[in-house]
């Protein structure tokens, strides 16, 4: 249960019932509390050997719940992002049921099946630029080709150029979603893989690293063979510096991927990370 969702139904009951025990008011409960807990409408009181939380002024208390969580009437089929700013202002409170749009980028018909069968994904493809599916627990689409994974657009609209060998190209979205990597990991396709273009950084080298931990040896790494020059000429050590890069550096380092490694090596050199759009650069 989401945390806003917890936090409603707790203030439902202090309303209700007029308190609360300790155990149940954990810190983020209480930061939501902080105005009321200043003001005195909800206060602190000896309950045997613990606490409680008591209600001062319980119509304050619900006025208060009212603004923070609207808990507007909504249609029947509202999806997920439109039911957590109906009830909590916020389209992340709840786990996301949403259609998802996958965008492709696919040169072979027999690289994508619609049904089990192929169909003009090349075709449309060619026509529109890109191939673009509404993806649901009901999806037809099947990815059965080699295929390349890039994490931001300018790679996945130029991938042809880097002569990847592959049948077709899908917009990651930088990290791609759990149902995304449900949907390809569901693939039981021998022809079907995933080569990885990602950020050369501790973020890119992550999201490699989850991708391998459930697609196992279909998931590969894209290592170009000049890397080394373009870490050099346009690595930037800016994408290490934030604090969670470090705490993913260091453990990518005590990772046992060897795929990794050569990337880590780099990274190490240089002091700095390399963005994908740097290999669409003429070497």
């Amino acid at each position: 249960m989401k945390l806003q969702t917890q936090a409603q139904i707790k203030l439902r009951d202090l309303a209700e019932i007029g308190f609360l025990p300790q155990s149940q008011c954990g810190r983020g409960f209480l930061k939501l509390l902080g105005p009321l807990l200043d003001s005195g409408v909800v206060c602190w009181q000896r309950c045997g050997v613990g606490r409680r939380l008591v209600v001062n002024d319980r119509d304050t208390l619900r006025d208060f719940s009212k603004q923070r969580f609207p808990d507007a009437a909504l249609p029947s089929d509202a999806g997920s992002r439109v039911a957590g700013v109906g009830r909590f202002r916020d389209t992340k409170a709840l786990a996301n049921s949403e259609g998802e749009i996958i965008s492709l980028r696919v040169w072979k018909n027999e690289a994508l099946l619609k049904n089990g069968k192929p169909f003009d994904a090349a075709a449309l493809s060619l026509e529109h630029g890109i191939f673009s599916f509404l993806f649901t627990p009901s999806c037809p689409y099947t990815l059965v080709g080699t295929c390349a994974l890039t994490e931001n657009p300018a790679v996945f609209v130029a991938a042809e150029y880097l002569n990847l060998s592959v049948d077709a190209a899908i917009y990651g979205h930088g990290r791609i979603s759990s149902r995304e990597l449900d949907w390809l990991a569901r693939t039981t396709n021998s022809k079907f893989s995933l080569l990885h273009l990602p950020d050369y950084d501790p973020s890119g080298l992550s999201e490699f690293q989850r991708l391998h931990a459930r697609l196992g040896k279909r998931a590969t790494l894209y290592l170009p063979s000049d890397l080394e020059l373009r870490f050099a000429r346009f690595s930037n050590p800016e994408l290490l510096k934030r604090a969670n890069s470090q705490a993913m550096l260091a453990r990518l380092r005590r990772s046992e991927l060897v795929a990794i490694r050569p990337v880590l090596a780099l990274i190490d050199r240089y002091n700095a990370g390399l963005e994908q759009e740097a290999l669409l650069i003429p070497s």
